[in-house]
């Protein structure tokens, strides 16, 4: 895994509450001898293996600079909660290549005012999955642009790959070239899911469509199974909606007993190749 110009956050478990609410312990891998310009999975290792062993939030930070990271395998319990693997916000060039990353969060989770991130043969379970976002909360955030999301693997995860951006929200960013293509879904509850009325916990209102658009998506040579009835799921802005969608070779199965699969979808027409399985975007979707 290379690293160009970033900044990343490993976001560990909480294992504990402090009683006097201290803020997260941060662990710069500088601090266990990573150098610009070399290998720093020695260094990124024994900062996970400490920040994992701490009974306090943790952070593990990787400063602004050219790194390279070999293969790595990040572990955290399924149900631990904010415990994303690897956090990417305002980064340029990063690969994410040959890994695997078990965590109660996501497994990649992508911010704002990033460009150009390449995630190739990453094997992610149990965890919500790859997501884009949630994007949309702040007025100052910045387009998102050049997502590749290649030949991976999710098992047992919430999610497959996600976009999910907030509604009523004062951000007007864009988000374009998202590609997922060549993944396998081993037992995943949402395969595909672009959801832009993202409002967990009911912490937002709903009356405004989501100010983000999303253009030039493709979803292709996805397959495998899900424990969802719903397999695909495009849910874009009213006030924006989803443009240059492009859905090719969907062929997943249900496994469970809630009814035959569907999809759904709601302000997008997306542009079909190869076989789909199952039809995607048969039905169209109200938005709540």
């Amino acid at each position: 895994m290379a690293i160009n110009f970033i900044t990343i956050l490993f976001f560990l478990p909480l294992l504990a509450i402090n009683v006097n609410a201290q803020g997260p312990v941060t662990y710069d891998i500088t601090k266990y001898g990573a150098k610009p310009g070399g290998d720093i999975s020695q260094a990124l290792t024994d900062a996970w293996n400490e920040a994992s062993n701490s009974t306090t939030p943790s952070i593990i930070v990787i400063p602004r600079g050219t790194w390279s990271l070999s293969q790595v395998k990040l572990t955290a319990p399924g149900d631990s909660p904010n415990t994303d693997g690897i956090h990417l916000g305002r980064d340029t060039m990063i690969h994410i290549t040959d890994s695997v990353i078990k965590t109660g969060d996501d497994c990649v989770s992508i911010g704002d005012e990033t460009k150009e991130v390449h995630i190739h043969n990453v094997t992610c379970g149990p965890g919500h999955g790859i997501s884009v976002g949630s994007l949309g909360g702040y007025a100052s955030e910045k387009d998102v642009q050049g997502i590749y999301v290649t030949n991976c693997t999710f098992i047992g995860t919430q999610n497959g790959v996600r976009v999910k951006t907030w509604p009523s929200a004062p951000a007007q960013l864009t988000v374009s070239d998202l590609h997922f293509e060549d993944l396998i879904m081993d037992n995943v509850s949402s395969p595909v899911i672009i959801d832009q009325e993202y409002c967990p916990h009911n912490l937002c209102k709903k009356d405004r469509p989501s100010s983000i658009k999303i253009t030039n998506v493709s979803i292709k040579n996805v397959r495998g199974t899900t424990n969802s009835a719903e397999a695909v799921t495009l849910i874009c802005s009213g006030l924006k909606p989803c443009e240059n969608v492009e859905v090719g070779d969907i062929d997943l199965t249900y496994n469970g007993n809630q009814g035959p699969i569907t999809t759904r979808c709601s302000n997008v027409k997306p542009k079909f190749v190869g076989k789909q399985n199952p039809p995607v975007c048969a039905t169209t979707a109200k938005s709540a």
